[in-house]
């Protein structure tokens, strides 16, 4: 790409990535994302713009107008433009959300026409055995419905900014202190939150989550 990432987008020449791949993306997939990207940038100047144009204050719906307007009914690039579902917990999007939206040392917040508060918690499997262990959640599997319930109970600590939690609560917890889902003896040692947790049964956090997390 260049010293450009935009530029070599605006190109159109996309011959050099033929034969590359990502995980379970193959070449032809990367190449029409790069076609997609740059079909966005002609239409509407960046990805900012066109969810602006779809947004009605729900994020979802437009993502999915977005789909339908660059897709029709096809089955292209469903991995980066979800079709509809009730149950997508949408990880990938609410992530690139959290970033383009909040702003602080970490996010670099330029898109201002979706407020913070109404950002959905990334749902990896991280989060979801958090949320589990400490009763944010009561759902089974990774949902849509999981990662809302979850977001809600962060909202009582921060109703302003519920997602300003995800990065510790994913790596410092999450990743670093290994979480499973399930509070055992072990944790004492590793998890911050196994003290103010071990208590909770209920779909809310409690009050010794509250004054941790607002620290």
């Amino acid at each position: 790409m260049g010293e450009s990432p935009f530029g070599f987008i605006k190109t159109g020449d996309f011959s050099e990535v033929r034969g590359l791949y990502y995980r379970f993306q193959k070449d032809k997939d990367i190449v029409l994302l790069l076609a997609t990207l740059q079909r966005i940038i002609d239409e509407f100047g960046n990805i900012g713009a066109m969810l602006r144009y779809f947004y009605r204050g729900d994020i979802r719906e437009a993502l999915w107008a977005a789909r339908k307007h660059l897709f029709r009914n096809g089955n292209e690039l469903t991995f980066f433009f979800p079709r509809p579902s009730s149950a997508n917990p949408m990880k990938r999007w609410s992530l690139y959300l959290r970033w383009m939206v909040r702003k602080d040392a970490v996010d670099i917040g330029i898109w201002g026409f979706i407020d913070k508060r109404d950002l959905i918690v990334p749902l990896d499997t991280h989060i979801f055995k958090i949320g589990r262990c400490a009763g944010w959640t009561q759902q089974k599997t990774q949902s849509y419905k999981a990662a809302c319930e979850i977001t809600e109970a962060l909202k009582a600590l921060s109703p302003d900014d519920p997602l300003k939690f995800d990065l510790f609560l994913c790596h410092t917890i999450g990743i670093g202190a290994g979480c499973t889902g399930k509070r055992t003896p072990a944790c004492k040692d590793r998890c911050l939150l196994y003290e103010i947790t071990k208590a909770v049964d209920s779909g809310q956090p409690s009050s010794e989550t509250k004054k941790a997390l607002a620290r």
